[in-house]
Parts: structure tokens; C-alpha cells; sequence
């Protein structure tokens, strides 16, 4: 179990930009939803009279751009890193040694 953990924690360090930009869909649809739901219950209680409450739909809109600003709060550090690492860490033109690159060195 705890090598499976490893290899997708490894899995996840190469391709965090590519879970970053997932997240963000998936809460981009999240808040689609969310403003169609408004949608409906706004024309609804206009047409129908359905007293369907609007406020939910604000606490849920606010709700998903919170965590949508969170995660590229996240990002934007993770991609700070790499980029400070890419310019003041390596040589310019020369990829950066990874920890499987130095093991594989040292062999």
C-alpha cells in the first residue's frame, strides 16, 4: 500500500500542472451548474411563482470561485518554484538533474 502511495505521490509531482488545469475544469463545471440552476430558479420564479431561493445559489457561486481562486493561489506558487528553480538553479539551456536522473548517475 505504501509503495502505491509513493508511485502516484511521484505520478502527481511530474503532472501536477496537468491535475491543476483538471481541478479548474472540473470546478469551472461545478460553477456552470450552479449559475444554470440560478438561471432556472430566477425565470421560474418570475414565470411559475415557484419561490425558489436565490440566495442558495449565491452561497454556492461564491462557494466554487473561492475554491477555484484557491487552487490557482496553488498553482501560482508551484509554478513560482519551478520557474525560480529553471532560472537560478541550472544553467541556461541545460535541463535541471532530477533525483531518478542522479541515482541513475550514480550507478
Amino acid at each position: 500500500m505504501r509503495d502505491k502511495f509513493l508511485k502516484t505521490a511521484e505520478w502527481a509531482q511530474h503532472n501536477w500542472l496537468a491535475l491543476v488545469i483538471a481541478m479548474i475544469v472540473l470546478m469551472l463545471g461545478f460553477l456552470c451548474v450552479v449559475m444554470v440552476s440560478w438561471l432556472y430558479g430566477y425565470w421560474s420564479n418570475a414565470l411559475n411563482g415557484t419561490k425558489f431561493e436565490l440566495s442558495s445559489c449565491w452561497s454556492g457561486i461564491t462557494v466554487v470561485i473561492t475554491g477555484i481562486g484557491g487552487v490557482a493561489a496553488l498553482a501560482k506558487a508551484a509554478w513560482t518554484k519551478y520557474a525560480t528553480d529553471s532560472q537560478y538553479n541550472s544553467a541556461a539551456g541545460v535541463r535541471p538533474y532530477t533525483d531518478r536522473g542522479r541515482a541513475h548517475e550514480q550507478s
